[in-house]
């Protein structure tokens, strides 16, 4: 009895033995496969999601003034620029540059990296551009936004109807305050923001001379007045000077460009009738400056308005319209001679005066 029961103890240890080897086994496979899936999980703390694969197409985010790295990575996430806010931010606030406000276009679907070396380059911002030459009349400046910028003309003559408050009240209307320059702007500018810094560059350039914009409007006028006159740089001033001298002595300008412009012409020389016509721009029937300005002047016009060179002359012709090359003189008989020449320079190049 005892030796048959001790086999069979026997038996029962190693069975029990077995099962608890087989048990240890597999807790150990289960503590293996619970310890690999915390280092996945502790390394994937430090991977960053991130594109690297060919780029998608184009797209477009607006950086505004104040939005700091942050912001710009959240938008290029929301945009599909890149694929994690992690994929640009931690380099972001290794990187020392300067975020301008604007448009910006990217390729989707980008890497990090990618997409902070295009931020840095710049070279991706979207602009509209146009450019208003010195002399151009209201009449013409329209057409140039409307082409340039993309904006509706209605919406350009209101803002140009609105901004009427800023100017000397005499002012008839905004022709002169439009400044004449290179302008650069964002995709989504309004007509009102276009018209506004045009203006506020004419006040800038105005403050030079400690002269506010309500003030302006004799200096205004005669600055366009040159503008559309002088030929050559040079001759801004001479020019300046003659029509000084005249409203010294109380004389007649007889701005031919006067008269063209109050009877809606846009030629050299005017007829007797256009010079006969009573509206209050005509300088051969009214002393004085003309009732506003009769373009859009420039810095070089203004300057000489404000600083007209010595000299006598009351006359001035440009005999050349090829070369700009304009004579000034102090004697009736001095100008005729020299408004011969340009009569004859005029029959000779008829195209001119068309």
């Amino acid at each position: 009895m005892t030796s048959t029961n001790d086999s069979q103890i026997r038996r029962r240890r190693r069975f029990f033995g077995l099962v608890a080897l087989i048990l240890v086994i597999a807790l150990a496979a289960g503590a293996v496969t619970l310890a690999s899936d915390s280092i996945r999980g502790f390394i994937s703390r430090f991977q960053v999601a991130d594109y690297d694969g060919e780029p998608g197409p184009e797209t477009m985010i607006i950086i505004e003034a104040g939005d700091n790295g942050a912001a710009v990575a959240r938008k290029m996430v929301d945009a599909d620029i890149i694929l994690s806010f992690d994929a640009i931010y931690r380099d972001m606030l290794t990187t020392d540059f300067v975020i301008y406000p604007g448009t910006y276009k990217f390729p989707t679907k980008i890497s990090g990296k990618r997409a902070l070396e295009i931020l840095i380059e710049g070279k991706n911002r979207v602009v509209l551009q146009t450019t208003i030459p010195e002399g151009y009349r209201i009449r013409e400046i329209v057409p140039q936004l409307v082409k340039d910028l993309g904006l509706e003309a209605a919406a350009i003559e209101q803002a140009i109807a609105d901004i009427q408050t800023r100017l000397p009240e005499q002012a008839l209307n905004a022709e002169g305050y439009l400044f004449p320059a290179t302008y650069t702007f964002d995709p989504q500018v309004t007509a009102a923001t276009v018209i506004n810094t045009m203006v506020d560059r004419t006040e800038a350039e105005l403050e030079q001379y400690d002269i506010a914009l309500k003030d302006s409007l004799e200096l205004i006028t005669l600055a366009a007045l040159i503008q559309v006159e002088a030929k050559l740089p040079e001759d801004f001033f001479k020019v300046s000077r003659v029509f000084q001298n005249r409203l010294s002595i109380d004389m007649l300008l007889q701005s031919d460009a006067t008269v063209s412009y109050g009877t809606g012409g846009n030629t050299v020389t005017t007829t007797n009738g256009q010079r006969a016509d009573k509206n209050p721009y005509n300088t051969y029937i009214y002393k004085g400056l003309p009732a506003g300005p009769i373009s859009n002047p420039g810095e070089l016009a203004i300057e000489a308005a404000m600083r007209p060179a010595d000299g006598d002359w009351l006359f001035f012709v440009t005999v050349n319209l090829k070369t700009g090359e304009t004579k000034f003189s102090v004697t009736v008989s001095e100008h005729e001679k020299a408004a011969q020449e340009f009569y004859a320079w005029l029959r000779e190049n008829p195209e001119w005066n068309d």
